[in-house]
């Protein structure tokens, strides 16, 4: 009898537990979409065009050694990821999955949205021994690798999505620079080859003006 009544009340603690875990998850998941959990300055509007942002943010992710997953310039959608090592602990390293949506608001400007998540990712090395009577280890016989995933989650830390745009600015700075020098760089070259062109018409006009002399 005691020992039914234990498991019994085992069984009823075991239920208690996981309805609340369960309500607990479910309160969590309910508010997904709270003020309290949104992500802020995760949002950059840019004068420019959601084609020439989308080619610029391109270019911010690969040069902070992100591998471009997708990039649908239609939907205006990029996903990256990169793997970055812990430079404390080796043991650690942290895979970053990004997001960005651009969209282009009335045709005079961009809205750049970012989402990220991480992975805390342990990389554990086991020696395994040879055993004297299965007790004592003597001898190593080899070495056994582990790769866990210790903390995952959204990245909610406003100084990420603070970076990120602080690069895209750069980058969209240096952009136009560069446009507008090859623009003013063309038109020295237009203006140049009007030049020569009027100048070798003006030399045939006064050639012939010569010889009808």
């Amino acid at each position: 009898m005691r020992k039914s009544g234990s498991r019994i009340l085992q069984m009823i603690l075991f239920v208690a537990i996981m309805t609340l875990i369960g309500c607990a998850t479910q309160q969590e998941y309910q508010k997904a979409f709270d003020s309290q959990h949104s992500l802020t300055q995760n949002q950059c509007a840019f004068p420019q065009s959601s084609d020439s942002i989308f080619m610029i943010a391109k270019q911010v992710f690969i040069q902070q050694g992100f591998t471009i997953e997708s990039a649908d310039l239609k939907s205006g959608i990029i996903k990256a990821v990169r793997n970055m090592q812990d430079k404390e602990n080796p043991e650690y390293s942290y895979n970053i999955h990004v997001s960005a949506d651009i969209s282009e608001v009335a045709g005079v400007q961009s809205t750049v949205s970012l989402a990220a998540s991480q992975q805390t990712i342990l990389h554990r090395a086991t020696t395994t021994w040879w055993h004297l009577l299965w007790i004592l280890p003597i001898i190593p016989t080899g070495t056994e690798y582990q790769t866990l995933v210790v903390n995952e989650g959204n990245v909610t830390d406003p100084g990420f999505y603070t970076d990120f745009f602080n690069s895209l600015k750069v980058a969209v700075t240096k952009h136009d620079l560069a446009v507008k020098a090859a623009a003013a760089k063309a038109a020295e070259k237009a203006e140049a080859k009007a030049a020569a062109e009027k100048a070798e018409t003006d030399r045939i006009a006064a050639e012939k003006a010569n010889a009808e002399k």
